[in-house]
Parts: C-alpha cells; structure tokens; sequence
C-alpha cells in the first residue's frame, strides 16, 4: 500500500531541510561572514616578553617621510576613517597574512583581513594563532572558540576586535609552531615626539 503524505506534510519537511542547510553554511563560513571573527582582552606583559619588539619608534631618529605616514594613519584613525596596516602582507612557510583595514570605534581598533594557505598542506589555525601587542607591551589575546582548517590555496576572512588605547603602536602576531612566530606592525607610535 502507498501512503500519500499530505501538502503541510511536505512543506514542513521542506522548511526543516532548508534550516537545516542554512545552519550548516553559517557553521562552514558560507554565510559571507568571516569565519575568523573574535574580540581581543588586554593581558599585562610577561615577565619572558623582554625581547618583544614593539610598534613604537623614537621621533629624533626617525626619518620625516614614516612620521608624515604615521601621523596621517593616526589621523585617519582619530577621524573614524578606515586606514590601511604600515605593514599589509606578511608571507610565514605556509600562510599568508594580510591585513586589509583598520577601523577605529571609541576605545577599539577593528582589524580585517585574510589568512591564505600558500603550502601544499591543509593548515590549521587554532583560536589562539592571533594575538596582538602594543607599544607598551601589552599582550592582547582571545580564547574564543572557533578557527579554520585551510587546504592548500584557500583563504578565509578574519574580523577582529582589539581594545587598543589611541596613540599606542599595534602589532599582529600569528604563531602557527613550528613555525617562527609572523608579526606583522599595524600601527606605530611615536615616543619622545
């Protein structure tokens, strides 16, 4: 015997495969949404830290072309204009890095970007790949859940929100071990100006 379903039958069943659906592309990033998208907290430096280099540099020794670069960034930014990274790319052995824009909203820097895989592996990018430093050597860092597996040749988009005071330098760094660690100068600031 053939059971007919009945017409509300089907639609609901049709409405649970499209939620369904629509749950799966937003769990895989194919929402059009970053799929690296986290909000940094401020961390006091380490005591292991003192080889940190920082975003900052002296005024008297710096060459009058990077302070016109980096006072128009700062600017821009104190402005709530999207500015470009002093650094935008950076190449490490198995992604790239690169940093498309930077926004300033009251207290925070908005970073976006992308991470490419350029090896001929998938790569992982755990939650904790990202941190960030200032020119006062505080450690900015995340513990969200959440990361990125890359195959060879895919990218994905990152957004994240960093609580970096303004005037301070700002530094990515991405550690992806064994690795060395990529770091990447954002921003500087201009000590002794």
């Amino acid at each position: 015997m053939h059971h007919q379903r009945s017409p509300f039958f089907m639609v609901a069943l049709g409405v649970l495969i499209a939620l369904a659906l629509i749950a799966i592309g937003g769990v895989s990033g194919g929402s059009g949404m970053p799929e690296l998208t986290r909000r940094f907290a401020a961390q006091p430096p380490a005591p292991d830290d003192l080889t940190l280099h920082l975003p900052q540099i002296e005024a008297p020794q710096a060459p009058p072309d990077l302070l016109r670069v980096v006072d128009e960034l700062h600017n821009r930014l104190t402005g709530g204009r999207v500015a470009p990274a002093l650094t935008p790319t950076v190449v490490g052995p198995r992604i790239e890095v690169h940093v498309s824009d930077l926004r300033r909203r009251g207290e925070q820097i908005m970073v976006r970007g992308s991470v490419r895989n350029i090896g001929d592996r998938a790569v992982t990018i755990p939650p904790g790949a990202f941190t960030f430093r200032d020119s006062r050597g505080v450690r900015y860092a995340t513990a969200s859940s959440g990361g990125a597996i890359l195959a060879p040749g895919d990218a994905t988009d990152f957004e994240f929100t960093v609580p970096a005071p303004d005037g301070r330098g700002l530094m990515l760094v991405v550690d992806l071990p064994p690795d060395p660690p990529m770091e990447q100068v954002l921003l500087l600031e201009v000590a002794g100006g």
